[in-house]
């Protein structure tokens, strides 16, 4: 098999391995790799990260020489690669070990070693969209308000796995209750200023492993899904939860979901935020925000369970 290479030659497969990630159990050895991809005629390597940036600094290393970069680790990790490649278009798969997977409950990602091998040599994949922060790329979602203070929740109990860790999360977030004021702004002329109890901005569908506030979003169409929750007391907030588990509360009139190409968000006071899971305190400022089609390329699995609003293709 001949892999394509972006930027030069080299390394024709390089894993970044997050052994930190979800509850520390992502362990992929080399020699294993190359028992599994050797038949193929891939080289492989494995670079392991040991704080956070790693995966940043080692994706842009790589993607001058690599055909191809695995990433072993979940939507964190993956944001940082994808940041780190960026903008040059080498492709990469994802063996997800995360504590969400939020991105990999869209794609047919290979879950072991003779997935991986098969994967790599249909050379199938996806181009996903990104989208543009500005400072930064998001691959999955990104939360304002209370979603973004929930992630910060989360990560004081990271031991804890599965939707217990954000349940909690959710328990001590609401101690710290307030709804920031935001204006905003889209695309499409709308334009929306007040407190909110949150924003989220989805390509993907689900944030936090479990929610669902943006379940209509294909990370593949071009397009930013925006869910906009008016401010509420803890009572109705309990009432809310379980929809927002299963997607149904967009029929709540509380709740405003867009589909735009970019918007922007301002805030004259700091508020918190994550991105792709990763705690953001951000300050009082302007956001502006676009998509940037089918920048990503992702190999994955021919499958029913992507969830793509277009056909794979041959990426490699």
């Amino acid at each position: 098999m001949t892999l394509l290479y972006p930027c030069g030659v080299g390394v024709e497969l390089a894993f970044i391995v997050n052994p930190r990630a979800g509850r520390r159990t992502a362990v992929l050895k080399e020699d294993a790799l190359r028992a599994a991809l050797g038949p193929l005629g891939i080289g492989v390597s494995v670079h392991i990260t040991r704080a956070p940036g790693d995966a940043r600094r080692l994706a842009h290393d790589l993607a001058g020489r690599a055909g191809v970069i695995g990433v072993v680790g979940g939507d964190g990790t993956v944001h940082e690669v994808v940041n780190g490649i960026l903008p040059r278009p080498v492709p990469i798969v994802l063996i997800p070990s995360g504590a969400g997977n939020d991105l990999s409950s869209l794609i047919a990602c290979p879950r072991n070693l003779r997935q991986l091998a098969a994967v790599i040599e249909n050379g199938w994949g996806a181009e996903l969209d990104v989208l543009n922060f500005g400072d930064r790329f998001c691959v999955n979602s990104a939360g304002l308000g209370f979603e973004g203070l929930v992630n910060r929740m989360s990560h004081d109990v990271a031991r804890i796995g599965g939707r217990t860790r954000y349940a909690i999360a959710f328990l001590k977030a609401l101690g710290s209750l307030r709804h920031p004021y935001f204006e905003i702004a889209t695309s499409r002329g709308d334009e929306f200023s007040g407190e909110k109890l949150l924003v989220s901005i989805g390509n993907g569908r689900r944030t936090g492993g479990a929610f669902y506030l943006t379940p209509g979003a294909f990370p593949d169409d071009g397009l930013i899904d925006v869910c906009i929750v008016e401010p509420m007391g803890r009572a109705r907030m309990f009432c809310l939860l379980p929809r927002v588990l299963n997607g149904s509360h967009v029929t709540r009139k509380e709740v405003r979901l867009l589909r735009v190409e970019s918007l922007t968000i301002e805030a004259k006071e700091a508020y918190p935020m994550h991105i792709d899971g990763e705690y953001v305190e951000a300050g009082p400022q302007r956001r502006e925000i676009s998509v940037v089609p089918g920048a990503l390329k992702i190999l994955c699995r021919q499958s029913r369970a992507n969830i793509l609003s277009k056909e794979l293709k041959k990426i490699l």
